[in-house]
Parts: structure tokens; sequence; C-alpha cells
């Protein structure tokens, strides 16, 4: 009974016009936005005083454009919005910051379940999933925190979207909109970097033969921009890079993993600098005094101070361009030479890859400070033990060690560990075979799809693991849509084994 009504359900769905279905999804994430509401939810702004991605609030207020442009720390987007809503929204900023997020949720969702009906996947599927994916913690959570993780989200989410519609259509405002999609996400996070932009860009235009030219205009502007961010770096700074801090992220996967006594023999033969003496991220005065010499950027002060007004670190400061290079020599020192130390790195950030993003075990803080993550505990808890298979580490641990799993880390997600790889594999069988799809320009603009959001996600896990030493599971939601799509694909075609009106639905809407 429950199964016949769920499919009645399911084909009225499939006749509803867009307009309506997108009408009722707006009023479905309403009701979901209001349950959270009631449980006491609340936007989290701030991270604004203390952040280290994030430059002075005083000097975004004061000195937008002049910070802005001197900033070598990260890729400059986010923090010239930050700045823009501060100047422009004055006491208001947090209402401003909340009315963007929220917009950016609704986007997100419309968009992970218009991909999905695109891809051939029924309305009532994609709706199933999509809306389990917003009814999550991780979506809410996230979407309540001012941090570029959730805005990524719906960018990467938008652009996969975009992406089957530029196949499809190959109209001139849908490739802009596109670009624009991969300009934000390159210009907010490094880990989108300027050469995933190329390769993207360049497999586009092999795409679409007949509109090839077309897509290479319009791709030039924003690589311009991208490249000139790079290049104002190494000009100012010798590091042709949009983020300055790579040295500090791979110190803490290589020399950081060293024991005691390997780490001391090395400073004492000096293979490893002084600044090894200190983990990443330490106050400038714990270094060597000639870091701290400001005197060619005396005038910017956002190069110049050593701390906010706030009161934390200035990460910005000038002196962090040498620390982190100096971090990076040593790191590729220790790389060559001492390879278990980054093998012990790699293990334990894929581990965390595969947590929920909600589980951020010792460093819990940084998704909670307004308090949001304990009143949403039980729903967390639902989330993490029935759907990604939340199983204790002890068991584990009594074989093995704790060379996988260290002390703070009381359990796994085994259907996280195992699902999230077979979803790629299927993804990658999917696109690159013709079985599913079949033939046809829709099938092959879906199969093409499906490429890009494997190829993606695989990007964003080796990037985010191959460099990062913590929070890899936080790194890995903006793809976490992703993995969504990829679900409601696999329900679709291999479950449900798909409908013949399934497949012989045209894309368009």
């Amino acid at each position: 009974m429950v199964r016949s009504a769920l499919r009645e359900s399911w084909a009225r769905l499939e006749r509803w016009p867009p307009a309506a279905t997108a009408a009722g999804l707006a009023g479905v994430y309403a009701a979901v936005h209001l349950f959270y509401w009631a449980l006491g939810v609340r936007f989290d702004d701030t991270s604004l005083a203390w952040y280290w991605q994030y430059l002075d609030p005083e000097l975004l207020k004061d000195k937008l454009l002049e910070s802005v442009f001197y900033m070598h720390s990260q890729p400059p987007l986010f923090n010239l919005f930050l700045g823009a809503v501060l100047k422009i929204a004055g006491g208001g900023a947090r209402y401003v910051f909340q009315g963007v997020y929220f917009g950016a949720g609704l986007t997100l969702y419309l968009s992970l379940f218009w991909l999905q009906v695109k891809l051939g996947v029924s309305r009532g599927v994609a709706f199933t999933v999509s809306t389990l994916f917003l009814l999550s913690p991780s979506f809410v959570l996230y979407e309540h925190w001012l941090f570029y993780t959730f805005p990524l989200a719906a960018l990467v989410t938008l652009s996969a979207l975009l992406f089957y519609d530029v196949l499809a259509r190959r109209r001139a405002g849908t490739i802009a909109a596109f670009f624009a999609c991969i300009f934000l996400m390159c210009g907010i996070r490094h880990t989108f970097h300027l050469a995933y932009y190329v390769v993207v860009a360049g497999a586009l235009a092999a795409f679409c033969a007949g509109a090839r030219k077309k897509v290479l205009l319009v791709a030039a502007a924003p690589f311009l921009l991208l490249f000139s961010f790079c290049f104002k770096n190494y000009v100012l700074f010798g590091e042709f890079a949009a983020s300055t801090w790579t040295g500090m992220n791979l110190w803490q996967m290589t020399s950081g993993n060293l024991t005691v006594g390997e780490k001391a023999s090395l400073l004492v033969e000096g293979k490893l600098t002084d600044v090894s003496l200190c983990i990443p991220f330490t106050a400038l005065s714990e270094y060597s005094p000639s870091y701290a010499d400001a005197s060619r950027f005396a005038d910017v002060e956002v190069l110049s101070r050593p701390y906010k007004s706030t009161g934390p670190c200035n990460y910005n400061h000038v002196g962090y361009v040498g620390i982190s290079r100096a971090y990076l020599t040593d790191s590729l020192y220790v790389l060559k030479h001492f390879p278990h130390a980054y093998s012990k790195g790699l293990v334990r950030s894929w581990l965390t890859y595969f947590r929920s993003s909600t589980d951020y075990a010792s460093n819990v803080a940084f998704l909670d400070e307004a308090g949001n993550l304990g009143r949403v505990s039980l729903i967390t808890s639902l989330f993490d033990r029935l759907l990604f298979g939340r199983v204790p580490s002890k068991p584990f641990t009594k074989f093995i060690g704790n060379i996988f799993f260290s002390e703070d880390e009381e359990s796994f997600y085994l259907y996280l560990l195992v699902g999230l790889p077979l979803l790629l594999y299927y993804g990658f069988r999917t696109a690159l075979g013709k079985k599913t799809f079949g033939e046809g320009a829709a099938a092959r603009a879906r199969r093409l799809t499906v490429l890009y959001v494997c190829f993606t996600i695989l990007y964003v896990a080796l990037v985010v693991n191959g460099f990062s030493w913590a929070e890899t599971n936080r790194m890995r939601f903006p793809t976490d849509p992703l993995y969504v799509v990829l679900l409601g694909l696999f329900i679709q075609y291999a479950v449900l084994r798909g409908s013949p009106r399934a497949r012989a639905r045209e894309a368009g809407l």
C-alpha cells in the first residue's frame, strides 16, 4: 500500500509543469527550514572576527580594495564579498549574509533536482534523494555557517547543471553562466586551481565541436582574471599562485608526521630550516625576527599588521610568504627522504575524508560556534548511523592499533567508506559506456555531464587529500551534492533498471 501510494505520488510529480515543480520544491525548502528554525538553528557569523582565511573586518570595511588587492593568503573573491556586505549593510550585515546563504541553499536544492531529471532520473527519485540531502544536518549546518564551503557546494552543483545545458543547447548566455560559476569557484577556493579551469574549458570546447570558438571566446575573460590573481602575487611576492599557504599545509602532511627524534636530528644536521621548530600558523613572534620585517609594505596595513584589530594573528602578513616558502622546502625534503611520513598523512586525510561532514572530532567548534550542532544532535545521530554507517573503531584498533584511527576518533563511517568509491566507479562506468543512456545527442550530453561530475569529485578528492592534513570531510562537502546525483542515477538505472519513459525522455524541460 505504501509502495503504491509512493508510485502514485511520483507519477503526479512527473506531470507537473516546470514552474509548478520549482514552486513546490521551494515550499519544501521553506518547510524544512522552518522545522530546523523551531529546533533553534540560527545563522552563525562569528567566524568574521577570527578565521585565518578572513582579512581583518576593520580593513574590509575601511580599506576593502587595497586589502583585497594585497591579499596573498587566499583567492580574493570571498573576502571581497565579505567586505562589500560589511561596507554596504553595516550593522545589518548578518541578515544580508543569511539571505545570501538561503539563496544559495535554494539554488543548490533546485539545481540538484533538475540536474538529475535532465540526466534521465525520474522526478520521484530525484525529489526523494534531493530532499533527503536537504533534510540532512550537513546541509543545514553548513548553510547556517558563514564560510565558503556552502556557497561552493551551490556553485559546483549549478555548474554541472549548466554544463549539461551548454552541451544540449550551446547558447551564449548558458556558456557565460557556466564559466561565471567556474570563475567564482576558482576565485573563492584555491582547491579549484587555475589548472582546473583550463582543463574544464578545454574539455568543453572539445565536446562542443560546432560551438568551439564561442566557448573559447567566452572562457577567455574569466581565465584572464584568474590568471591575474596569480600573476599579481608573482609580481608582488614571487609566488605564482592564488594562495601562498601551500607550504604550511603540506608541512602538516610531511614533516608534521616525523617523530620528535627524526625531526630533532634533521634540525641539528641542517636538513630542515628553523621554521620547523614551530607548527604552521603560529604567531609571527615565534619565528625568526627577519620574517617580521614588513618595511617594503609599511604603508599597507593588511601586510604589515601582525595581528587583526579583533585580536587573532594576521596570517596575511607579508612574513608568512617567506615562512610558507621555508615550510615548503622542508616538506619537499621530507617527502623525498622520508616518504613514510607523507604516507601516514595520506592515510589520515583519506580516512577523515570518508567521515560525516558534521563530524569534526576534536575540531567541532569550527562548525558549532552558535551551538547549532547540539540542537540537531538526535537527527545527526540518525543520519550518521542509518545512512552513513557509523560504527565504533575500537574493534578494529584491537587488531591494527592506532595507525589508522587516533584516540579522538572513536568511530568511522562504513557506508561512506565503501559507498562513495562505489558511486564514483558507477559514475565513470556510466559516463564511459553507452548502455545506460543509449545513443543520440541527449544521451551524449548526459554521458559527458556525468563525466564532468565524476571528474570534479575525483579532482577535489585528490587535491584535498594530497595537500590537507585535516578537515578533509569538510572539504569534501562541496562535492557531496554530486555524489547525491550519482546515487540518483544508480537508483534509477541500476536498482529500478530505468523505465522506458525515463530512457526516452528528452533532457529539455
